[in-house]
């Protein structure tokens, strides 16, 4: 059943509306949202951080009752050959007149009318339903394989090579997805630093090479690449010490006009490179970066400090209108950057909350090839 037809995708519950963007990026096709859940055609997504469940042959629709959603999920659901297990999940708080436990077991109790055989713990198919409390919104299917690769253990203060501030590697795995795309090419981790980004990308099998000009950083950025891939080193990912601004005598042979995606996570202060302004620094690196750009043009994400934002939290999204207060410089200096370059800013923002005097702004980007 997997990979067939249309999809019911759960979004993860931090952040959705980025989430829902990655997703996008990532192939999907999306025909409805309702909530946390997203119906559409759906490729194979086994690397999205921010995706906790992919449903095959399923359907979703507004949550009205349990035998209503007994009987609707029973007269639209495809049966795979083999045994079956079903499992109810709640999204959010409590919803009325749902039990999952009762859900659980009166499903299993009509598919087994059916003919079908109930293995609870070594299924060979799992039908999976989830409400979410948010509409209530009913969300079902046939479980797809999901890999997160360990990303919520993976935490930055437990890599060898550790620096405060560094990203989640929830957010460092959605910002490599939301610039790579389904392009084929090389991803650019032009400021490695710690090496959050190539981690990720390392670990969901993309082309990386990792920049930095602190030979420190290439050290330590090398041994946490090391330790994120055991027992075997990605081979192709690679940490190089060279200059994000001279891509053209930087980057090695290989990766040469292969650029499909840029994640800028960009020093400031303290730990900026050499005695450049932060956007003076960032317009020479999207300059080198767009010489070196592949046949299929390539994706930007770039993340910026901010001072939080009073916003629902739980979706993430900016409205333009919204002002922003970045920690260096002002939102007229991110205009002006972009308007300036090869690349063209996307006008959908995200915020994510760091802590009680820190927030990360998610911007998006895109490059034509040149000439």
């Amino acid at each position: 059943m997997e990979g067939e037809g249309r999809a019911v995708v759960v979004l993860r519950g931090l952040t959705t509306g980025l989430a829902a963007a990655e997703a996008a990026a990532l192939g999907m096709r999306v025909i409805e949202r309702r909530g946390r859940l997203l119906l559409g055609e759906a490729p194979p997504m086994v690397h999205a951080a921010g995706i906790d469940a992919v449903m095959d042959g399923g359907g979703m629709d507004g949550w009205t009752g349990h035998e209503e959603a007994l009987n609707q999920i029973m007269s639209e659901l495809r049966f795979p050959q083999g045994p079956i297990a079903v499992r109810v999940h709640r999204l959010g708080g409590k919803v009325e007149g749902c039990s999952t436990q009762a859900l659980a077991k009166d499903l299993g109790g009509r598919l087994m009318q059916r003919g079908a055989s109930i293995d609870l713990t070594a299924p060979a198919h799992v039908l999976d339903v989830h409400i979410d409390a948010s509409g209530p919104h009913l969300g079902w299917g046939w479980r797809r394989h999901v890999d997160h690769d360990g990303i919520g253990a993976r935490r930055p203060g437990e890599r060898p090579f550790f620096r405060p501030v560094s990203l989640d590697p929830h957010l460092a795995r959605t910002a490599v997805n939301l610039a790579l795309g389904v392009r084929s090419g090389v991803l650019l981790d032009a400021m490695t630093g710690t090496g959050g980004f190539l981690i990720e990308a390392a670990l969901s099998g993309r082309e990386t090479v990792a920049l930095d000009l602190d030979p420190r950083m290439v050290e330590g950025a090398s041994t946490n690449l090391a330790w994120a891939t055991q027992p075997v080193t990605s081979a192709h990912a690679i940490v190089v010490e060279g200059d994000a601004t001279d891509l053209e005598n930087t980057l090695p042979s290989s990766a040469l006009g292969r650029i499909a995606g840029l994640v800028l996570d960009p020093p400031y202060g303290r730990n900026s490179h050499g005695s450049h302004g932060p956007w003076d620094l960032l317009a020479r690196v999207l300059a080198s970066t767009a010489g070196q750009v592949g046949p299929e043009g390539a994706g930007c994400c770039l993340i910026l400090p901010i001072h939080p934002l009073d916003i629902d939290l739980n979706e993430g999204a900016v409205d333009p209108a919204v002002e922003v207060d970045l920690l260096h410089g002002s939102w007229q200096d991110v205009l002006d950057l972009f308007a300036a370059s090869a690349w063209t800013l996307d006008p959908r923002r995200w915020s994510v909350k760091v802590h009680g005097s820190l927030g990360r702004l998610i911007l998006l980007a895109a490059c034509a090839p040149q000439g």
